[in-house]
């Protein structure tokens, strides 16, 4: 029997944070703390600030339900020219513009809505949505009233606002909200529109439940979305993805349960549409807890002096310190995959997306394929953002990416990172950075330093976790099978078949089955439904062997009777 080795999988969503946003010694297994690290960056000139923020009105007790909003003067103008100038499927959302206003009020700059004060935001409103696009127009002052009124004065920054918008807007099914408020103690008026395509219809959902409770999920993908799924992250960091009933029509029901605990839970539904895994919900529910009053968020400014280097050090120190908090293993930094990273950095950059899937490339497992790389398990993010730690935050609150960051089944990362033209021409308008995590599995990065013994011990192990008797391993049927591997792996003569026969006619056996696996990892040698098939009185020899360090692994096993 032959198995090949598992094919790639590719796991991840895209995530756009803004618009505005070998057999040798004892050893067990291969940890890859020595391996090559990306070069010590600078992060002097990376400040972090810690902010604290309210939220308007009472807070939503459903998401999904219209809430009272009424618009200011000027915030109506706007909306009705936006309602004007468009043609397609555009609808008003006064929790939207609710929480928008607040945004115009709590935002450190025009340019940087911190992920964690959206989303905060987001849940105090009651918006279901993914964190949207926000388009900001700043006039100084206020004195002029155009926070309060649409006068002739305001015209020419109210024109450039919904050109700005149009300009954003396509095909699809479009939420707007709009906020005008003075801010900085009537130093500027800052005017900002949301948008956010729908791109999926869900039924009401409770914003806080009570401790214990479980939380019904419904709806139904809009535009050409398929394979809707949901993910959740518990209070304690736990990642799931939830069983769910998935129709034909792009319907989806699933049950999310309040079992980890008293806290938030971060729910997010995810699709597969034209740029590959794409974010159509993302909501947290309170379980046993009140929603905090005081938002509590922190940014970040990056100076002239820092480089894309710094950036991408400073995320790879905040992934491993993530991994190595959890007791996972640390990754491994790999260069091919950052050069493959940074070139998807440069062509979202320089193309105006976030996604995973390319025009001119394709998708992550294209990339590593022409770039020679053979990974197992492929997973990749995607972000933009305004500083290292930030982007982390926003990977870490999305179920999706978070599943990426903390897998146990990749090795390996590359990091590339570039940074897109500043926001516009005023003097303090930040750099946004788009940044690509490539995650990979090297063949065989996982093998033991001795590799048939650490199976043995660990099949014994899962055989009695499952309440069945350990095997008899056979001492000469171990050599036999290894030297049988080693053979298959190019390591040495091996074993031919008239010998084998020889070798075996002294052990008096009845009947012997040979079974050949080929694999990507030694996890998924442990995977085989063999193991738990085999009888309790069968004579059993395995040998494991790897061509090189970067090769994947031929197994042999003897069963004989």
């Amino acid at each position: 029997m032959t198995r090949r080795p598992r094919p790639w999988r590719l796991a991840g969503a895209s995530l756009a944070l803004l618009i505005c946003a070998a057999l040798g010694c004892d050893g067990g297994p291969h940890t890859p703390t020595a391996a090559p690290s990306p070069s010590q960056g600078n992060t002097r000139h990376i400040r972090e600030i810690e902010a604290v923020a309210h939220a308007s009105g009472s807070p939503a007790q459903t998401y999904g339900v219209d809430r009272a909003h009424p618009l200011s003067e000027v915030e109506q103008a706007i909306l009705s020219a936006i309602e004007d100038g468009f043609r397609g499927d555009l609808t008003h959302d006064p929790a939207l513009s609710a929480m928008v206003g607040d945004l115009a009020l709590a935002s450190p700059s025009r340019f940087d809505m911190p992920p964690t004060l959206l989303d905060a935001l987001l849940a105090w409103h009651g918006v279901p949505d993914p964190q949207p696009a926000v388009v900001v127009v700043e006039l100084q002052g206020s004195d002029h009233g155009c926070d309060r009124a649409a006068k002739p004065d305001c015209q020419e920054a109210l024109d450039a606002l919904v050109d700005e918008v149009l300009s954003a807007l396509g095909k699809g099914r479009w939420r707007v909200g709009v906020g005008v408020e003075a801010v900085e103690g009537g130093a500027r008026t800052r005017m900002m529109v949301a948008l956010v395509e729908r791109a999926i219809e869900l039924e009401p959902i409770p914003v806080t439940v009570g401790g214990g409770a479980q939380i019904e999920v419904r709806g139904k993908l809009l535009g050409r979305r398929a394979k809707p799924r949901i993910e959740r992250v518990d209070p304690k960091g736990g990642w799931a993805r939830l069983p769910s009933v998935v129709g034909s029509d792009g319907s989806i029901q699933a049950v999310v349960p309040c079992d980890a605990g008293d806290g938030a839970y971060q729910v997010e539904v995810l699709a597969d549409g034209k740029l590959g895994p794409e974010v159509v919900a993302n909501f947290r529910v309170f379980c046993g807890v009140e929603r905090p009053s005081e938002i509590r968020f922190g940014y970040e400014r990056l100076g002239p002096q820092v480089t894309s280097a710094d950036i991408v050090r400073s995320n790879f120190d905040l992934l491993n310190e993530l991994r190595e908090a959890r007791g996972l293993p640390i990754l491994a930094w790999d260069e091919g995959a950052a050069m493959v990273a940074k070139a998807h950095s440069e062509d979202m950059a320089a193309n105006g997306f976030v996604g995973h899937v390319s025009p001119k490339t394709g998708d992550a497992s294209a990339r590593f394929s022409r770039a020679g790389i053979v990974g197992t398990v492929v997973r990749e993010n995607v972000a933009r953002g305004y500083g290292p730690k930030g982007i982390h935050e926003s990977l870490m609150n999305s179920p999706g990416h978070r599943a990426n960051l903390v897998a146990a089944d990749v090795t390996h990362v590359g990091i590339g990172v570039v940074f897109g033209e500043p926001e516009s021409t005023a003097a303090d308008a930040p750099r946004p950075v788009f940044l690509t995590q490539n995650f990979y599995a090297k063949a065989g990065a996982d093998v033991p330093s001795k590799p048939s013994s650490a199976l043995r011990d660990r099949v014994d192990d899962q055989r009695e976790a499952a309440g069945l008797p350990a095997l008899r391993w056979d001492a000469k049927m171990n050599k036999l099978a290894q030297r049988r591997a080693d053979g298959a792996a190019g390591l040495g003569p091996g074993l031919d078949d008239d010998e084998l026969r020889e070798q075996l006619s002294s052990l008096g056996l009845g009947a012997l089955e040979q079974h050949q696996v080929g694999a990507g990892s030694f996890e998924d040698l442990l995977a085989l439904d063999l193991w738990a098939a085999l009888a309790a009185d069968a004579r059993v020899g395995v040998g494991v062997a790897q061509a090189g360090a970067d090769q994947g692994l031929v197994m042999v096993i003897f069963v004989g009777r």
